[in-house]
């Protein structure tokens, strides 16, 4: 039997829906991620044509952006055993979740869409995925992301 999995993804979370046979699993896991902080200026030094102070921003977004690939390897574990993928979200997070299973190996290629979708309930997400795989309602499991 075949797992067709969809993901609605953001920056903050994730819900994973998994469709095999006669079960429907979902599961949401929380980005740890944080917000992106952008700083509105800088600090400059005493000294004229001095070094300006770039460090904690750099730091702050390194930190970001390595919480972000965390987040991402998480759900990539998650959905490695699918056959087929479907990613929609609201921004940017579901082409650079894209990206980062291009760089996995064994995920590449698995993705059959991408689709733009607002903030859904995990019962729009269902629905959503269903159609698109050309599924009929199924019974539904609920996990934790400790599963």
């Amino acid at each position: 039997m075949s797992t067709k999995t969809g993901i609605w993804i953001d920056h903050k979370k994730a819900v994973i829906i998994s469709l095999d046979g006669e079960k429907e699993e979902v599961l949401t896991i929380e980005s740890k991620a944080g917000k992106r902080v952008r700083l509105s200026g800088g600090s400059r030094s005493k000294i004229p044509y001095g070094t300006q102070e770039f460090a904690a921003g750099n730091r702050r977004d390194r930190k970001y952006m390595q919480n972000l690939k965390r987040y991402y390897s998480k759900i990539c574990n998650r959905v490695k055993n699918s056959d087929s993928i479907y990613i929609m979200g609201p921004g940017e997070a579901k082409i650079e979740f894209k990206k980062y299973m291009e760089e996995s190996k064994p995920l590449c290629g698995l993705v059959s869409k991408i689709d733009n979708a607002g903030k859904l309930t995990d019962a729009q997400v269902a629905a959503k995925i269903r159609t698109h795989f050309g599924e009929e309602k199924k019974k539904i499991i609920q996990l934790s992301p400790e599963d």
